[in-house]
């Protein structure tokens, strides 16, 4: 909410005291001169219309005159005073069935009805005086109050009246909203409802009221980003919904920047409206919509967005949700060139102030409002200005996310309730790093019961800092970091002391779990979220556990990984690195039996590696010397078969005989330099001619006439066709062993 403008008082009497001689009519504007001598009822009937006609209003009241005559004087009234509304017009006043003076005065800033009796009201007697005025109203952002327009009135409402003898009725169409202030009756029939008030006093019945007919908005839509904002403006306040929607996209996401957040509503409904000054505010906030004055105020715009955040889902505390709202708008407003609100100087040792964690929520400003706005807005500006351990957005974000200093990384906040000020009290001081957190909250937040806590925090602190240096990287146990952030440090020291043999076990874990490279995040988790003794007893064990199977997974590791080469083949067979894998996975379940299994293979496997080993090699040489045998036995068994079908002859002078063909299957020439030549021989008896076959270039073969070759052969190798074995033979003009060398083929 905002602040909106004080009240105004609502009263005036005109009295005379006259002696016998003589006697003078007086203003009296002291509500307590006027009810010590006239006595005073009346009541005021309002009409409002949902046209923006001007309001009707009739107004009777009684007046008494009760103060009795002394030896020497007599008292005697010769007129009586009533407020109005700003803008009256068609004022006119009656009493019994007659017309009678009255015109309008204004006396500091008020307007007054002065109306003359036709005769001197005396001891014991009694006037009634019927008053009828319109209200017009004034217009949107005038310096006068009173609105009254098409769909909507507010205005000031008074009827004149001792204690029990005032009464207020406000007759109107039944689908309009009325906010009156103070509880009402309700009766009529159809369409018209008239809520009635009662009450009265030394300055008669005042209160506010605000009419609004939903039906008659002018709406305007405007996107930020994926953001949908629907403006609803008074008809014909085009100028209104204009401004909010020129400054809406820069101020909210000037507010996503320094809250670290996005804007938590899909869709907001922003209503120009006059129900909050009936009780005192400029401005509300109620999940998704926000109701604001007809003021072109960016700092009131940016004071109602910022409650998006800074609102009692999230903050507790009054002056934490108004102070922290307060300082975002004033952070917007100078980012965006915009100007802020003023902030009134106020003193914690003034004599209007009181401990703001006593400022409790209310229905209606009044006088407390004065002092709490303000100094919440200063508390809030010094705790947050002097938080620069961490960016300014991560400080705004924890305050209005229910995030507290005990949190562990990547876990959901311990308390499930509103940031109070304890919690905003460790944000400040240890995550913001702010030294002058204790002083500033004692000056001005804490009442005695919050500063008598110090004391505890500060030894609950020490003894949590050193408890929570033993156990290395990891939050304490969760039942120690809750208590500590509820601020109940009897329950804190019990769990400190359930849980401080915990501390070195969960440090030898994580060294543990660094040395064997082993996945701690299950551990960590049960260790982290202990909340009471039996998981206290449950945690150790798995501690103790761990640290013990993580130092066997890491030394049979280490035989593995150091092992032989025998070993290494082995471990090919028996795969114990395939086992310290599965003991690695368990160990980081906390699967315990599976763990142990697992390792009990590695630690067998590797023990029996370097004997199956040697046995594989062994094996690999002896399959190896069977290859060999078996080749050199298949290689002998070839050469005795041929040198069986080979024999040494000469081809006859007369050639071959006849029918057989004699192949020269290889030869080699005398001319070493000269290619090998193929010669097939045709036996004379067939009546062909002998032909020799040279092989030449490129696989090129050329016929050549027997005896025609170009180089005599050494030596020849002939196979006899039909006979089925070679006999050797010498060329013509050759003989045999002279330097050639022979191959025969097959």
């Amino acid at each position: 909410m905002h602040l909106g403008g004080s009240i105004r008082t609502a009263a005036l009497t005109l009295a005379a005291a006259t002696a016998l001689a003589a006697g003078t009519t007086v203003l009296a504007p002291s509500p307590a001169l006027a009810a010590g001598g006239l006595g005073e009822s009346g009541t005021t009937r309002y009409v409002v219309s949902e046209d923006g006609s001007p309001v009707k209003v009739t107004q009777t009241v009684t007046v008494t005159n009760e103060q009795p005559s002394t030896a020497t004087r007599y008292f005697y009234w010769t007129g009586y005073g009533v407020w109005l509304p700003s803008s009256v017009t068609s004022l006119k006043g009656t009493s019994n069935g007659s017309s009678i003076p009255v015109k309008v005065v204004r006396q500091k800033g008020q307007y007054y009805a002065d109306i003359s009796f036709p005769s001197d009201l005396r001891y014991g007697q009694t006037r009634t005086v019927t008053l009828t005025y319109t209200i017009p109203g004034s217009p949107v952002r005038s310096s006068q109050p009173g609105r009254v327009g098409k769909g909507y009135a507010a205005f000031d409402v008074y009827s004149p009246g001792d204690a029990g003898r005032a009464t207020i009725e406000v007759v109107s169409p039944r689908w309009m909203t009325l906010d009156l202030g103070m509880a009402y009756t309700e009766s009529g029939s159809g369409d018209t409802r008239v809520a009635t008030i009662h009450g009265g006093g030394p300055d008669g019945l005042w209160t506010q009221l605000s009419l609004r007919d939903p039906s008659q908005v002018v709406k305007r839509e405007v996107k930020v980003g994926q953001y949908a904002f629907s403006l609803q403006a008074f008809p014909g306040d085009t100028r209104w919904s204009s401004y909010i929607a020129g400054r809406l996209p820069s101020s909210v996401t000037t507010l996503e920047r320094l809250t670290g957040q996005p804007w938590p509503n899909r869709s907001t409904t922003i209503t120009e409206d006059a129900s909050g000054q009936v009780y005192g505010w400029d401005g509300s906030y109620e999940r998704g919509r926000i109701d604001v004055s007809e003021a072109l105020d960016p700092a009131l715009l940016a004071h109602e967005l910022s409650h998006a955040w800074s609102n009692f889902d999230h903050l507790d505390d009054r002056w934490l949700t108004e102070g922290l709202a307060q300082e975002l708008a004033t952070e917007t407003t100078a980012a965006t060139g915009q100007k802020d609100t003023k902030h009134p100087a106020v003193s914690p040792t003034q004599k209007s102030a009181f401990p703001l964690a006593d400022w409790q929520g209310s229905s209606r400003a009044g006088s407390a409002e004065d002092y709490a706005y303000p100094a919440s807005w200063r508390v809030v500006h010094d705790l947050v200005a002097g938080s620069r351990a961490v960016p300014r957005p991560q400080l705004i974000k924890a305050l209005t996310t229910t995030r507290t200093v005990y949190d562990a990384p990547g876990e959901r906040t311990i308390t499930t309730h509103a940031t109070t000020w304890r919690q905003a009290y460790d944000l400040f001081e240890v995550l913001g790093g702010n030294a002058s957190t204790r002083a500033l909250m004692t000056r001005w937040v804490l009442d005695s019961e919050g500063k008598a806590l110090l004391p505890a925090r500060t030894t609950a602190r020490t003894a949590y800092a050193a408890q929570d240096a033993a156990d290395g990287a990891w939050s304490l146990p969760r039942g120690v970091r809750t208590a500590m952030a509820d601020w109940d440090f009897t329950r804190a020291g019990r769990e400190l002391a359930l849980t401080r043999a915990l501390g070195p076990q969960a440090k030898a874990a994580q060294a543990a779990a660094t040395a064997a490279v082993i996945d701690v995040a299950s551990l960590r988790a049960a260790y982290q979220s202990a909340d009471e003794t039996s998981e206290y007893r449950e945690v150790g064990a798995q501690l103790g556990t761990f640290v013990r199977e993580a130092r066997a997974f890491r030394s049979t590791r280490s035989d593995v990984d150091s092992a032989g080469p025998l070993a290494r083949l082995g471990d090919l067979v028996l795969q114990p690195g395939a086992d310290l894998d599965r003991a690695k996975g368990a160990i980081a379940k906390g699967d315990t039996a599976s763990a142990d299994a697992a390792l009990a293979d590695a630690r067998t496997g590797a023990g029996r590696a370097t004997l199956v080993g040697a046995g594989l090699l062994l094996g690999a040489v002896l399959v190896l010397l069977a290859l060999v045998l078996i080749l050199r036995w298949a290689t002998r068994r070839r050469g005795r078969r041929r040198r069986g079908r080979v024999s040494g002859a000469r081809v006859p002078d007369g050639g071959p005989s006849a029918g057989q063909q004699d192949v020269l299957v290889a030869v080699t020439p005398s001319d070493t330099a000269a290619q090998d030549r193929l010669v097939a021989v045709t036996p004379s008896g067939t009546g062909a001619q002998d032909r020799l076959v040279e092989g030449g270039q490129a696989g090129v073969v050329q016929p050549v006439e027997a005896g025609d070759g170009p180089a005599p052969f050494t030596h020849a190798v002939v196979e006899r066709g039909d006979a089925g074995s070679l006999e050797g033979a010498t060329g013509p003009g050759a003989e045999p062993g002279q330097g050639g060398h022979d191959r025969t083929t097959r």
